[in-house]
């Protein structure tokens, strides 16, 4: 005699953190939100026709992803599904934001650290912004914080560390520029490792 199979729970959906509602982006902005440790999040357009890319959730749930083309300028819409243990979830509430080809203020650039480093407790974060003036922050997206910021420079160059030493682990970042208390959207995720003992 057989026993009948255990039924499956569907996953309850993740949630969108950015874009926020109603929100003006630039062509490649940040898709942000939080999830079941472990899931795989996917991201789609409302009409189901195409997904903007996905992410995992990490240990603190939450997931992030930066789009990888550029998108076309215009309203668009958003919506997210995340696959728990093999077993896809409903979508997301509906999010709807807006694409401008060319913001107010660009996106700040990460030079370094490169994408998948390994770097000691204190690493340097440098890059570049297209105007000379305002101050750029590097946001630890695991946690909404902020782990170092610094002043640009006139050759339109900005260059810091961690105001305190980061802690083992692997991190996803983001840079925002603020020039006189407005914000560039979300600069292109960042991932490395920092590494405490044994490096090299």
């Amino acid at each position: 005699m057989s026993t009948p199979d255990k039924p499956v729970t569907e996953p309850v959906p993740p949630t969108i953190e950015f874009p926020k509602e109603g929100k003006e982006t630039g062509v490649a902005t940040l898709f942000l939100g939080n999830g079941k440790v472990g899931a795989m999040v996917q991201v789609w357009n409302t009409e189901e026709t195409h997904s903007l890319g996905g992410g995992q959730v990490s240990e603190s749930g939450r997931w992030a992803f930066s789009f990888s083309g550029a998108q076309s300028p215009g309203e668009h819409g958003i919506k997210a599904r995340q696959e728990v243990e093999g077993v896809m979830s409903g979508w997301s509430e509906e999010r709807k934001y807006k694409v401008l080809l060319r913001p107010p203020i660009n996106i700040p650039v990460v030079m370094e650290p490169e994408e998948e480093a390994e770097v000691d407790a204190v690493p340097v974060f440098r890059g570049d912004v297209t105007q000379p003036i305002g101050r750029v922050s590097i946001i630890d997206l695991d946690n909404g914080l902020e782990i170092a910021s610094a002043d640009v420079d006139s050759e339109m160059h900005w260059h810091t560390q961690p105001t305190l030493p980061l802690k083992e682990g692997r991190y996803r970042i983001s840079a925002v520029h603020n020039i006189n208390g407005k914000l560039s959207d979300w600069g292109r995720v960042r991932t490395f490792t920092v590494i405490t003992a044994g490096k090299g």
